[in-house]
């Protein structure tokens, strides 16, 4: 007698509540048929207030609580031989793992997933309410998040997600929050909270971009609501509690191939820095903390050279008797030219 497994129960549960969450928010659900699949299961017609905006993701659905750890939280998305193909799509890929026994659905890139890990053969991520599809969030998050627009959250939940211990929803907080209420001073406090209270590799670096919006840069392209004199001010306030700790963390993310220099990283990281209350002082603790990675007192020496190159002279001297040959050319610039720009 034939039978029809539960697995295959289950599979179909996971992708009717992935048709039913796309439909219900007004998308379009394309399956493809079984015969047809190579490793994409459907793909999505994103469509809003009715209008179509042009883009599809495919998606790869798997059900079931095999793909699921209660206990971590962690979902598993097999590869299983389809790297390649999902690699070279002309779309973007997401895999979906449906959990029957939560009702709902988790997401990642898997295109984003695979640049970072091309030899994985399990893709393993975290659920989390910043990656959560069901009817509620598929028009809030995962629509905007996959067409590159602001995700739609109230100013209490994106400040409650900006708290989270999980990094993707303190990213989701703290994006909501900076696209949308730029001029809640809650916004400031939970930007700068990030940066001053988390160990590096738990601070997204482009926190630093948005905050080089308060002392302001040349390459800053600001869109959306424009930050009041009252909030620039009180950001400022905030950033006067800064010390030698967070000036040492700010120069920890300037990225060895872009140093310094127009539209890194680094400019921002030198905005903040030389809009500090005694910036030149705590540049020259820094100089002074031998013990740190010479590229940190390096990159401390050209901002202080940049706002005052006759005290960073005798920085930029010690660094090169220990073997720095960049501080040797920063030293040869002040000396032909009297000063120095890296954004010249």
């Amino acid at each position: 007698m034939p039978t029809y497994k539960r697995s295959a129960v289950t599979a179909k549960e996971g992708l009717n509540f992935v048709r039913s969450a796309v439909e219900s928010g007004g998308s379009l659900f394309i399956k493809i048929e079984q015969e047809n699949d190579l490793g994409v299961d459907a793909l999505i017609e994103f469509i809003q207030n009715e209008r179509p905006l042009n883009k599809q993701v495919a998606v790869q659905i798997k059900s079931g609580a095999s793909y699921f750890t209660a206990e971590s939280k962690e979902c598993a998305f097999p590869v299983t031989g389809h790297a390649e193909y999902w690699a070279r799509h002309p779309l973007p890929v997401y895999g979906i793992v449906y959990v029957p026994a939560l009702r709902s659905a988790y997401w990642v890139n898997i295109k984003r997933f695979l640049q970072s890990d091309s030899k994985a053969t399990v893709i393993r991520f975290i659920a989390t309410e910043a990656n959560r599809l069901d009817a509620a969030s598929f028009p809030r998050l995962f629509l905007p998040a996959a067409t590159g627009t602001t995700p739609e959250l109230d100013f209490t939940d994106a400040l409650r997600l900006s708290k989270s211990a999980l990094g993707p929803e303190t990213y989701l907080g703290l994006l909501v929050l900076f696209r949308r209420y730029p001029n809640k001073p809650e916004t400031w406090d939970s930007i700068v909270n990030t940066i001053r209270a988390r160990p590096i590799d738990e601070i997204p670096a482009v926190l630093l971009y948005w905050l080089a919006h308060i002392p302001w840069h040349g390459d800053i392209g600001y869109f959306g609501e424009v930050l009041s004199p009252a909030i620039r001010a009180y950001a400022r306030e905030l950033l006067r509690e800064f010390r030698l700790a967070e000036v040492i963390k700010l120069l920890s993310f300037i990225d060895p191939e872009g140093q310094i220099s127009r539209g890194a990283i680094g400019q921002s990281v030198e905005a903040i820095v030389s809009s500090l209350p005694g910036s030149k002082n705590l540049l020259h603790q820094v100089l002074q903390e031998r013990g740190l990675p010479i590229a940190l007192r390096e990159y401390a020496a050209i901002i202080l050279a940049m706002n005052d190159p006759l005290i960073a002279e005798p920085e930029l001297s010690r660094l090169k008797r220990e073997g720095s040959w960049y501080a040797e050319q920063v030293l040869q610039h002040i000396k032909e030219y009297g000063s120095v720009n890296p954004y010249a």
